[in-house]
């Protein structure tokens, strides 16, 4: 949530202030950005719900409100896989390859899990471009929206996660001193999910070796126990107000289920 928030308000000051030559990159940032915020919020209020036991099914907890809106927002202003098919061919038009060095013996820093986004994406979109320009026009449509559908998928985000980190990496190092600690784990972790995530891909193309896939998951490990008492902090540091949440579970949850009001009466 941290890290797609500070790129959401990267892509809104890059849409308020674009040059007539920005325009292709900020409708690609846009069309990335959304399938993966409405994807995160589903995968998050689903796994909340889980937690939260028989409470999580009571709709005045409002998961269920939650859910429908994430299904809502894969959906609205465009189906979420048919926005990635836009980000992929925009972004193959303009295609330039990433900066990236090569791969260190230790991968669990966040330059070096930066650095693998970056092969990653230049990859899939190397690849495309090669799968199509074999393909010719004759053949174009049908490598387009029946072979390559999943590197095209996979490209689409790879390249919005790597504009989150991107973003995600210049707010932790410009941020205040109080804060820059705890930003900084919540980046690293961030970033070894993605990597954690898509170690298969990583395996079978040589990108990195098994001993090293194995950095990532102690990393990501490490950090999930270091984050885990600063768990509410950081759930509070949105502010988010009572009349916001307006959810039993979230207020006094104990004083609601002391009586029978069956789970779905509005006592507060």
């Amino acid at each position: 949530v941290v890290s797609t928030q500070s790129t959401g308000d990267r892509v809104k000051r890059k849409w308020a202030e674009q040059i007539p030559e920005d325009h292709l990159e900020v409708v690609a940032m846009c069309c990335a950005l959304k399938p993966i915020c409405s994807w995160h919020l589903e995968n998050l209020v689903s796994v909340c719900r889980e937690r939260c036991g028989g409470q999580g099914y009571l709709s005045c907890n409002r998961f269920g409100t939650f859910i429908g809106l994430a299904h809502a927002a894969m959906t609205a202003e465009g189906d979420n896989s048919v926005l990635m098919q836009k980000v992929a061919k925009e972004r193959l038009a303009m295609f330039k390859p990433q900066s990236t060095t090569p791969v260190a013996e230790n991968i669990a820093t966040t330059d070096e899990l930066i650095n693998l986004i970056k092969i990653r994406e230049n990859a899939l979109f190397m690849g495309l471009g090669k799968a199509l320009k074999a393909a010719g026009r004759e053949g174009l449509f049908e490598t387009w929206m029946l072979q390559q559908n999943e590197s095209i998928q996979s490209a689409g985000r790879t390249y919005g996660e790597r504009i989150v980190a991107d973003e995600f990496k210049s707010v932790v190092d410009n941020c205040e001193d109080g804060t820059k600690e705890i930003l900084q784990d919540l980046l690293d972790l961030h970033l070894a999910s993605y990597v954690k995530d898509n170690a298969a891909w990583f395996l079978t193309q040589g990108v990195i070796t098994a001993d090293q896939s194995k950095q990532v998951t102690t990393e990501f490990d490490r950090l999930c126990r270091v984050l885990t008492p600063q768990a509410l902090n950081l759930v509070e540091s949105f502010a988010i107000s009572d009349e916001m949440l307006s959810a039993p579970i979230a207020r006094d949850w104990v004083g609601f289920n002391e009586v029978d009001n069956k789970g779905e009466l509005d006592l507060f």
